[in-house]
């Protein structure tokens, strides 16, 4: 298991530099038979449409694609309620929830022999648990990063502090620690001195954040977010490229995910792919898995969710190149936080924000 943030960040920049260059609702996707059936969670919006447009390409596999409500990581303690009999078979998730199920056991260990493609993927993407054995299979890179919506914006924001001004009265989308895993609130303690490990500085600014009224939502999801800035009800949040693109198509939209350090807008890279969990479907899982991040399907599922494919037979489309880091850049931009002590933080944070900031707000 990868337990360094400066180790994190080398596997990750690699890993880019190859491939560049709780309620849930069900959707069954309704076929003719298939031999095996399985239960596999996703997000909502593009990326429940382009999977199950992969999943419609095959026959072997019958998926029941359960929707998360909220974030990834609010799926695990559902798991762990019910384990060894979650009812789930195909987790999709990002580094905290796959460090997390690393760390639980869950996850049935992932060989090239039960997922042949994955040899076709950057090795320093795949992550370990405790008895050294791989548990993901991914799919796709990308980052979280401060946006705003340059046409609703009362003036060019240029540096962190600009949360501040008065003139962004109500316009701020904050997100909940409850999703980006709290990034929002990581990024806010490393302008001031801190990081994910020396939260203070953070607590401290989003209490002055919160008492100056310049929080007009706080996002618990991503339709929130999306929501409230489409509507122009605030103007400047923290998306991915995914999200950065799709709204950018309809709105001007300034990016601030390469900025200078000194203005305290940092981006944070990341994964996302699957963790199979152990049990009977394990196998029926891993040959879908298999099946969708074979060069073709990886590289039409980034395209149409703007993510960067993470098979290195697949290319990068130019919308979401402008979302790609060279080596200079992830020296300069990037900050990659230790995500399993970030994932053991994950209710503590969550408590202190509704005891501490909803009250303020």
């Amino acid at each position: 298991m990868l337990k360094h943030p400066v180790s994190r960040r080398k596997f990750l920049k690699d890993a880019v530099s190859v491939a560049a260059i709780g309620t849930l609702g069900s959707l069954v996707v309704d076929r003719a038979y298939a031999a095996d059936a399985i239960t596999a969670t996703e997000w909502g919006g593009s990326y429940i449409d382009e999977v199950q447009k992969i999943a419609a390409k095959q026959s072997d596999v019958k998926i029941n694609w359960q929707l998360y409500s909220g974030g990834a990581a609010l799926i695990l303690p559902k798991i762990k309620a019910t384990w060894p009999n979650p009812g789930i078979d195909l987790v999709a998730g990002w580094d905290l929830s796959m460090q997390a199920i690393a760390r639980e056991g869950w996850a049935e260990p992932v060989t090239v022999e039960k997922v042949p493609n994955l040899a076709d993927i950057p090795k320093k993407l795949l992550i370990k648990d405790g008895a050294g054995n791989v548990i993901n299979i991914p799919r796709t890179i990308s980052s979280i990063f401060w946006f705003y919506r340059a046409d609703k914006a009362p003036f060019e924001i240029t540096k962190i502090d600009d949360l501040l001004d008065p003139r962004l009265a109500g316009k701020i989308c904050f997100p909940a620690p409850s999703i980006n895993s709290n990034i929002q609130m990581i990024g806010l303690a490393l302008h001031r001195g801190g990081d994910e490990r020396n939260m203070e500085p953070a607590w401290d600014f989003v209490k002055e954040l919160a008492r100056s009224g310049n929080i007009g939502r706080v996002a618990t999801d991503g339709s929130d977010l999306s929501n409230s800035i489409s509507s122009g009800e605030t103007c400047i949040s923290l998306t991915n490229s995914t999200g950065a693109i799709e709204m950018g198509r309809a709105f001007k939209l300034k990016n601030l995910n390469k900025m200078d350090p000194e203005s305290g807008f940092r981006t944070f890279l990341y994964q996302e792919g699957w963790c199979v969990l152990k049990g009977e479907h394990a196998d029926a899982a891993f040959k879908f898995a298999n099946f969708a991040i074979n060069a073709g399907n990886n590289e039409e599922f980034n395209r149409k969710i703007s993510g960067i494919p993470v098979n290195i037979k697949a290319t990068t489309s130019d919308e979401v190149r402008p979302f790609v880091f060279n080596s200079e850049e992830m020296d300069r931009y990037i900050y990659i936080p230790d995500w399993t002590y970030v994932s053991e933080q994950a209710n503590a944070w969550m408590k202190r924000w509704e005891q501490e900031v909803m009250p303020l707000l």
